[in-house]
């Protein structure tokens, strides 16, 4: 077991950063966690889905507890505004099994699992040798490991160690999200989630555990396209809290012309300071790894969130992980075992991604003239035949 033992940087503490800590110290090896941010990353996300598959995979592999707040989702009624109806006319059915969890609940999950002296908060690393694992921090210090896992995002530093290109391609539209408290009365969600298609994006409403335990929330996003002033040149999403006046007034002028009374009414109950904004971005990545350098999360392939698979695809980056660090005898062996499953899925969901962008966003027809017939076969095309986005073919 010649990895055990071995110190490895992971740079990057939100969850793909804390996921892969777990998977390492699982397979013996001694990771040492960077995260630029000094308090808790509680503000960095909203709702998350998962396949019920993944959630077990990973309570038995001892990343989350099997009582971790999640709320099961059969599947997603999709509506159509509709003259005289507040809650919108049903067009069809996706089925979507899945478990609704928020994000601050996972990132606390897993922030759990690693020791207070392996996650080293308000340290941020600058630069990253190449082919040799060292880091250089921002006090210009410079520590030496024998590996280096990039988990620091889509803007991700390590990544272009790793032949990349400088950063992430702009998909045209945005995704506005929000999230407020769970009212069955107003907002009559069970255990099937809402999405709400109309000409160029679609809105999706689901339950998720509030991060506090104080009952549920209501979460939604918005695809649409940009609004005036957000464009390819705003790097980074907007996030809550930071959105000024003719932001607001845009997104709940949308709802109210986009989406059924019902549902635009959530967008407008929910405060400013839940409200944020993120242009889509994504991109495939001729590597994975390379000798001692590895990628994971959203630093590795960076797929639309159409796939649902954000924070899911970081912490099945991270089994993998586990696994080659367990079963092969270098770091070389390892990485190369690493690169070589993940590349494939991560670049292969990326392409996914786009063809939802395009059936969802780009080019959505004209729901409310489909007969049910006529939706099941376009549901079917955009999906490939399958139940759901998580596993591309």
């Amino acid at each position: 077991m010649p990895l055990t033992d071995t110190r490895v940087a992971v740079v990057g503490g939100s969850v793909a950063g804390c996921a892969v800590a777990v998977a390492l110290r699982n397979a013996g090896c001694e990771p040492t966690v960077f995260e630029r941010s000094r308090g808790e990353l509680l503000d960095r996300g909203a709702g998350i889905t998962m396949p019920v598959p993944v959630r077990d995979a990973l309570v038995t592999a001892g990343y989350l507890d099997a009582d971790l707040p999640t709320i099961p989702i059969t599947a997603i009624d999709w509506l159509v505004r509709a003259p005289g109806g507040d809650g919108g006319r049903r067009v069809g059915e996706q089925p979507f099994p899945a478990l609704a969890t928020n994000w601050a609940v996972l990132w606390r999950a897993l922030r759990a699992r690693v020791p207070e002296g392996t996650y080293r908060a308000g340290r941020a690393v600058v630069a990253v040798a190449p082919g040799g694992p060292a880091v250089t921090l921002d006090d210009g210090s410079v520590e030496r490991f024998d590996a280096v896992v990039g988990a620091d995002g889509y803007r991700s530093l390590v990544r272009a160690l790793l032949g990349s290109p400088v950063g992430p391609s702009y998909a045209g539209y945005v995704l506005w999200r929000g999230d407020l408290p769970q009212d069955a009365s107003r907002w009559p969600i069970t255990d099937r989630a809402v999405a709400v298609g109309f000409p160029r994006g679609h809105a999706v409403f689901y339950r998720m555990p509030d991060p506090a335990g104080a009952g549920e929330r209501l979460n939604w996003g918005l695809y649409a396209p940009p609004p005036p002033g957000l464009t390819a040149g705003h790097a980074m999403s907007l996030p809550r809290g930071s959105l000024g006046d003719g932001l607001v007034a845009e997104v709940r002028r949308l709802a109210a012309e986009a989406l059924p009374p019902v549902w635009a009414e959530a967008v407008r109950a929910t405060p400013r300071s839940l409200l944020h904004v993120q242009p889509i971005y994504d991109q495939t990545v001729p590597a994975y790894a390379d000798g001692r350098v590895l990628l994971a999360g959203d630093a590795g392939a960076l797929a639309r969130p159409h796939t649902g698979s954000g924070a899911v695809k970081a912490m099945q980056d991270a089994l993998a992980l586990e696994r080659a660090c367990r079963e092969e005898d270098s770091w070389e062996r390892a990485a190369a075992r690493y690169d070589a499953e993940r590349r494939t899925f991560g670049n292969a969901l990326v392409e996914f991604g786009r063809a939802l962008g395009r059936q969802r966003v780009e080019a959505v027809p004209d729901l409310a003239r489909m007969s049910p017939e006529g939706f099941a076969a376009w549901l079917n095309a955009s999906l490939d035949g399958q139940q759901n986005p998580y596993t591309p073919r």
